[in-house]
């Protein structure tokens, strides 16, 4: 006469409790991922608001019927003052110093959260092409 197994046995349930708890253990690293690539997408995006503001700066001052030769030196000077402030950094020579009708905007910030300070992903490059090449000179 055979006794019929109802239930689990200890290592069933230790074997689940295992597999779940692995589980578990992958689901949290994905989400602490997932936070990682959250947080530098924002800053991408406080970044590419910010190069867009220099953008829109120039564009309002330079063609304005007020605009002189040192209105780009009022825009990019505080704009420049700002992106320090915030803990980012522009690249030499990115936005220029003076006036060019074709300019790129490069800003930089660290990521420490990511192990390899990959800097291509913590990087903006915006190229514009303002419509005149003298800013409100005359």
């Amino acid at each position: 006469m055979k006794i019929a197994e109802k239930g689990f046995t200890l290592f069933e349930v230790l074997v689940s409790m295992f597999i779940t708890g692995v589980a578990l253990l992958g689901l949290a690293k994905m989400e602490l991922y997932i936070l990682k690539s959250s947080q530098s997408s924002f800053d991408y995006t406080v970044a590419t608001i910010r190069a867009n503001n220099f953008v829109d700066a120039v564009w309002a001052g330079c063609y304005t019927q007020s605009a002189s030769s040192g209105t780009y030196a009022g825009i990019i000077n505080p704009w420049k003052d700002e992106i320090s402030a915030a803990g980012m950094i522009t690249y030499e020579g990115y936005p220029p110093a003076s006036y060019a009708q074709e300019t790129t905007v490069k800003i930089s910030w660290t990521d420490p959260r990511f192990a390899d300070h990959v800097t291509s992903n913590s990087t903006l490059t915006l190229n514009v092409k303002f419509p005149d090449d003298n800013c409100g000179a005359p």
